[in-house]
């Protein structure tokens, strides 16, 4: 269900921009809210050229860092901007104030409840009280989870959902899920092959080459010492690894244990690009062996574009949800070098690697941006159902609604 009549919403987002998870999913749905409804964006930093009406709102940044203080502020003054003017406060962010939040990552409580030692987590629970950052994490996220009539949540994955119920006393009832959509037309293979070809010679991919692509910002956390360690076991003189991000800070690090495994003249780590859907038409293969990713969009933009793709299991890939027959191979466990060697060797067969291309592509197909912006609003229909029960409520003085 959705709303039958033309909403006013607001969309709470620190950033309003296309490159991030959390951010490029507030972005490709809020650009399809607002093709119908009045949508007005409350950011720190926006960019924006695309179709729909959107009217932005500017939140102050004083500052970047410390992360914690400027996020509490940010919820501080949205829920000043946003008042009660609108149908709908929808926030990607962690704030106090929204009827429908999008929660886009694991609890930070996590780190303490996923702590077995009970030694452990007092000790923890104890250097909490000294650390203002994990003390304003933890008040926002209280405040965020506390269960409210009137609100939903929407997890980007079963993963997540399932996360905030193990740390937050909260009822299966009060999420709904939005799985990220994949941008069919960006990833489109077909039609490129000379800008193929001389995108390969200008990154120094032969072509007999087998080119083997992983993205990921933080390298760490998505499970680049793991590939580079697998990748070394491999018999690589035809292939090369393609590596794209930033690093998380790290990018020397990695660079260095490269050449500590002497693989540095098969491995190109490209930085930061912007362009990525050129990087998957030149791939032969994807792989994400993340080690904790609430989604990922990156392997179904892979998937999309017919690349045979690798990435790491639901335990650990909010995306890995969506695999039932085989359209990608998972790793059970992305820490293990020898686990993702074998699983590269099976691509070495270019007809394994056409199959699994085409299964991938097939299941990408189905994963739209149309679908996520059709589960939002339903989300949106039943907060403001609950709404006017409310309102019947405190009308009537009646004890009971019926819709």
């Amino acid at each position: 269900m959705v709303p039958d009549h033309k909403l006013k919403i607001a969309v709470l987002i620190r950033r309003f921009i296309s490159t991030g998870g959390a951010e490029r999913y507030a972005l490709e749905v809020t650009r399809r809210l607002a093709l119908c409804h009045e949508v007005h964006v409350f950011a720190q930093e926006w960019s924006y050229t695309g179709e729909g009406n959107i009217t932005f709102h500017k939140i102050p940044r004083f500052f970047v860092k410390p992360s914690w203080l400027n996020q509490l502020l940010f919820s501080y003054f949205t829920r000043k901007a946003a008042g009660s003017s609108f149908d709908i406060v929808h926030s990607h962010e962690k704030v106090t104030q929204f009827d429908i939040m999008t929660v886009h990552s694991p609890c930070f409580r996590s780190f303490i409840t996923q702590e077995r030692r009970r030694w452990k987590r007092i000790l923890i629970w104890f250097s909490v009280f000294f650390s203002p950052r994990e003390l304003a994490w933890l008040w926002l996220e209280k405040k965020e989870f506390a269960h409210k009539k009137g609100r939903l949540l929407i997890a980007v994955s079963e993963n997540v959902k399932k996360n905030v119920m193990a740390n937050y006393p909260l009822p299966d009832l009060y999420f709904r899920l939005a799985y990220p959509g994949v941008d069919l037309d960006m990833s489109h293979r077909e039609g490129h092959n000379d800008d193929v070809e001389m995108l390969r010679s200008q990154l120094g991919i032969a072509r007999d080459q087998i080119a083997i692509l992983f993205v990921g910002t933080e390298f760490k956390r998505k499970g680049l010492e793991g590939l580079l360690r697998g990748f070394a076991l491999m018999p690589y003189s035809n292939l090369k690894l393609v590596i794209a991000g930033e690093g998380g800070g790290k990018l020397e690090e990695f660079k260095n244990l490269a050449r500590s495994l002497g693989i540095h003249n098969h491995v190109l780590f490209l930085g930061l690009v912007k362009e990525i859907h050129k990087l998957y038409r030149l791939a032969d293969i994807y792989i994400l062996p993340t080690l904790s990713d609430p989604f990922g969009m990156a392997p179904f933009e892979a998937m999309a574009s017919g690349v045979a793709t690798i990435m790491s299991s639901s335990d650990f890939a909010g995306s890995a949800e969506h695999i039932q027959c085989g359209e990608a191979l998972l790793l059970r466990n992305p820490e293990d070098p020898k686990e993702i060697a074998a699983s590269l060797l099976k691509l070495m067969d270019p007809d394994c690697r056409a199959e699994l291309g085409r299964r991938g592509q097939r299941l990408a197909a189905e994963l739209t941006w149309e679908k996520t912006t059709a589960n939002t609003l339903s989300a949106y229909n039943e907060v403001l159902r609950q709404k006017r029960c409310a309102a019947k409520y405190r009308q009537n003085g009646i004890l009971a609604c019926v819709s």
